[in-house]
């Protein structure tokens, strides 16, 4: 491309310098954007694993309230064959949460405000209360209470990472479930379980090691119809910053 606009119109070496700076410039430029998210998907799914009796669809959807739970009825639209408020331990749930580009757009996430009762800590709050959706050290992080002195009636920022999917993977999915890996679980049996290709998972899970027993996976969610609703043009794939200066390259290319 470029060699061809070199051959047609002779550039001094003034000139070759600054259009190699120039296209320095522009291709370097999209490899930091790339990371950062550029529009959110609006909702997500989390896979919250019912640990003991206790779990019940009440007090999640009391701790993970949000535009799209309110209520019980607003996680049983999205689970099949749950019809009561309470629900058998060692089981999951799907759980509709807000998917939005934060922390001036670093990543897609929701931030859950989380009001600590007596005698909880971070350990407590990311393994318990929200079943290993976050790790204490994430909330550690992203909070300002010291390890271990959380006072009683405190809020806690919950921030539960979530996906758009990938247009550059397939553009038939675009609801995503936020999945904690558990001991039981492996690539095998989360295809099984979902009826998923192997192998897409491993695509939207590049380098992931399924059978580790903890950690995120991504995985394609059925929406309350039992649909699989599909990408979002302005979804995943490319930033739109990203598109703009890919574009430009060629321009000046030509």
């Amino acid at each position: 491309m470029c060699i061809l606009c070199t051959s047609l119109v002779p550039l001094t070496m003034e000139h070759n310098f600054m259009l190699s700076l120039l296209l320095l410039l522009l291709i370097t430029l999209p490899l930091s954007a790339e990371s950062k998210c550029s529009k959110s998907c609006d909702s997500a799914l989390a896979s919250y694993y019912l640990w003991n009796n206790h779990s019940s669809l009440l007090y999640i959807s009391y701790i993970m309230q949000s535009k799209f739970l309110y209520k019980v009825e607003d996680i049983v639209r999205y689970n099949e064959g749950i019809y009561s408020y309470s629900y058998p331990s060692q089981t999951r749930i799907n759980v509709p949460i807000p998917c939005d580009c934060i922390n001036d757009g670093e990543f897609l996430g929701h931030t859950f405000q989380y009001s600590v009762p007596l005698g909880d800590n971070y350990s407590a709050i990311a393994s318990g209360s929200f079943s290993n959706l976050v790790t204490t050290e994430w909330l550690q992080n992203t909070n300002n209470y010291p390890k271990g002195a959380i006072l009683a009636g405190g809020t806690v920022n919950v921030t539960v990472n979530c996906s758009c999917g990938d247009s550059n993977v397939s553009k038939d999915y675009g609801l995503f479930i936020t999945y904690p890996l558990r001991t039981e679980d492996s690539l095998q049996s989360i295809a099984t379980q979902t009826k998923l290709d192997p192998e897409l998972l491993m695509k939207y899970n590049p380098g992931v090691n399924f059978s580790k027993g903890s950690g995120l996976v991504y995985i394609p969610g059925r929406d309350e119809n039992g649909n699989y609703p599909p990408l979002h043009q302005s979804s995943g794939g490319l930033s739109i910053l990203t598109q703009k200066k890919v574009v430009l390259l060629i321009i000046v290319c030509n």
